[in-house]
């Protein structure tokens, strides 16, 4: 639908506020494009300044580089309040982030897995911490947080990132029924193989030879996905971990 018309969600996403975090990542960018396409204002986040800027100039409409330090709670907090104070409100939250490492269990070093769950895990608990209290106030949010199949069928090459997703899918059905009555929807989508330079990673790092019944998906089948979920098309989703996997692997 990021490749559809306008109008695709009707009137859902004009003149709201989302804020995007790891725009500079493939899946971050791609929800961004839909969501301003949409009437959204965008602010976009993550580690890469040059690649923000560049989003935002293509963007247009008023999006807005907004570089941040996930792994810091100052950074992340200063944003939320930045965002909140220009444009009085965030309605929308999108978590896209990712570190890529990938390799055998037994060579894994405890800093490898405090790097990703620094910045899947924890970075996710900064951004929510920051955005919620401003959500409760107006009383509206939607929040997306993208986690990764790797949380329900573990790969021998992920198990670090496998089990920051699984703490993002638990983390984000917690909340849901915590801000429920704040009119605050909280769901996850979980992406399968999307190409990508990360996917290249992992090809590189020894990913498996069979991959989705579907074949590999693309950055705009998730750009779906978490635009569906931050839709009043989802009104009564919540909680959910939505599977964008094509299918997983077939059968051996």
């Amino acid at each position: 639908m990021t490749n559809g018309t306008a109008n695709d969600f009707g009137a859902d996403f004009e003149g709201r506020v989302a804020w995007v975090v790891g725009a500079s990542g493939a899946l971050g960018g791609a929800t961004a494009r839909g969501l301003a396409r949409r009437g959204a204002t965008v602010v976009l986040s993550g580690r890469n300044a040059d690649t923000l800027a560049a989003l935002a100039g293509e963007i247009g409409g008023g999006a807005e580089a907004l570089p941040i330090d996930i792994g810091s709670d100052p950074s992340v907090r200063a944003a939320a309040d930045s965002i909140a104070a220009k444009h009085g409100r965030i309605d929308y939250l999108v978590n896209s982030s990712s570190v890529s490492v990938f390799g055998d269990f037994l060579s894994l070093t405890d800093e490898d897995w405090l790097a990703v769950f620094n910045a899947k895990h924890l970075g996710y608990v900064r951004t929510l911490r920051a955005t919620i209290p401003h959500m409760i106030a107006a009383r509206f949010g939607r929040i997306v947080n993208v986690s990764g199949r790797g949380g329900q069928h573990p790969s021998r090459i992920h198990l670090p990132g496998g089990s920051a997703n699984a703490a993002v899918d638990l983390l984000t059905k917690g909340l849901s029924k915590i801000y429920a009555e704040h009119n605050i929807r909280i769901n996850a989508v979980s992406p399968g193989p999307i190409r990508s330079p990360r996917l290249d990673a992992m090809q590189g790092a020894g990913r498996p030879a069979k991959g989705p019944v579907l074949g590999d998906g693309q950055p705009d089948d998730v750009a779906d996905a978490v635009l569906y979920l931050l839709s009043e098309r989802s009104r009564f989703i919540t909680g959910a971990a939505l599977q964008v996997d094509g299918g997983g692997p077939g059968l051996g």
